[in-house]
């Protein structure tokens, strides 16, 4: 083993400094300024430190602290999911994303492989309309309709958007599709994911697709991401997203499609046409309630169909925005839901039934063992 006087200088390479920065979300000056030494600034960002300073630095953002001795970026940390953002200067995706995905990677395969050890299939529906087959959005909406089988009765049952999402997450999850939904990374209330970096992502794997949505996002904008990104798992095609409010266009033909997919999947063309003209006043505000969407969905839908002009969306996005998320509430609710219900029950399953360890089980879901007991209650299992 290596060893090292903690005031020896070390020369690390400023493109593994700027590497970092990018890992974290900030620019490279913004890095070394949280080492706290305004004098020394110059000679860190051209990567002369002391040992113990590197050490520092590399908490700091993140990393391993050995990424130092590299000339170039690791390509084991690269981007490993299509980037299918589309805001102009969009934060380059950080250290926090990619704990996210690893962490919904391991789970997933875990889930790969319990699911064949029960025999499982691949599910047809994963890729069964692909993007290049330039399919109408209104076709593979309605396929996706009757797969989920959400019903009329069921939307109208829903008193509100945040029951409509529940609905149809645990529709999506029935249908093997695995939906998680945190607003920080892992159980770290301290790393708090970044609404500005992405808001949803999706693996459209054939065995255990997953959908990832960022919790930090507004309420309102949850069920649009989960359409949006069930469209992606019907196309056959991964990719982390974030959704702009404020463009009018988009050159991504992918991102474009999905959209009006997820359009149609919540707010029906015909459907939406004829309420919005029964609609005598409160348009908005009427159709947002009867079809359980956010009054941003019923403003988008409205301007894509000529009702309503920019300016008018434009107001009602900027409203939509500064609606945050709740958070707090029941831990044990709130477990399933970070890890997707449908796999922490798996997960719980199998540990009581001894067929993993409390300790493994308790890894997966980021809690401690005794959590896990108190899930199995939770949750019914025996």
């Amino acid at each position: 083993m290596i060893e090292f006087n903690a005031m020896e200088t070390l020369q690390i390479s400023p493109n593994i400094l700027r590497w970092a920065a990018e890992q974290r979300g900030i620019s490279l000056d913004a890095l070394v300024d949280l080492l706290g030494t305004p004098s020394k600034h110059d000679d860190f960002a051209a990567g002369k430190l002391s040992v113990a300073q590197a050490e520092k630095l590399a908490k700091k953002a993140h990393i391993p602290f050995g990424y130092f001795f590299l000339d170039t970026p690791p390509a084991s940390v690269q981007r490993g999911i299509p980037d299918l953002r589309q805001l102009p200067n969009h934060e380059p995706l950080s250290i926090d994303f990619f704990d996210v995905l690893d962490d919904v990677l391991r789970k997933q395969q875990w889930y790969q492989e319990y699911l064949q050890e029960q025999g499982a299939q691949q599910l047809d529906f994963v890729g069964k309309h692909p993007f290049k087959a330039n399919i109408p959005a209104e076709q593979v909406a309605a396929d996706i309709q009757r797969t989920l089988g959400i019903t009329e009765h069921e939307r109208k049952q829903c008193k509100t958007t945040s029951d409509f999402f529940t609905l149809f997450s645990v529709k999506a999850e029935g249908i093997g599709i695995l939906v998680f939904k945190n607003g920080i990374v892992k159980s770290s209330t301290r790393r708090s994911l970044s609404v500005n970096e992405f808001r949803g992502f999706a693996i459209a794997d054939p065995m255990a697709p997953v959908i990832f949505i960022n919790g930090k996002d507004s309420e309102a904008a949850w069920i649009f991401t989960l359409a949006h990104e069930i469209a992606h798992i019907w196309l056959g095609e991964s990719g982390v997203s974030d959704l702009p409010a404020n463009q009018q266009k988009s050159s991504n033909k992918l991102e474009v499609y999905c959209n009006r997919i997820a359009a149609e999947l919540l707010t029906p063309k015909t459907q939406f046409l004829d309420a919005w003209e029964q609609a005598a006043e409160s348009k908005f505000d009427v159709l947002s309630k009867a079809f359980k969407v956010s009054r941003l969905v019923i403003a988008r839908r409205a301007f894509d169909l000529g009702k309503i002009d920019w300016a008018t969306y434009q107001n009602i996005a900027d409203a939509s925005n500064k609606q945050k998320s709740s958070s707090g509430g029941d831990p044990y609710r709130n477990y399933p839901l970070r890890n997707s219900k449908r796999l922490t029950r798996a997960i719980v399953s199998t540990a009581m039934s001894g067929g993993m360890m409390l300790r493994e089980a308790a890894s997966l879901l980021n809690v401690r063992p005794d959590t896990v007991m108190e899930l199995s209650k939770h949750l019914a299992i025996r």
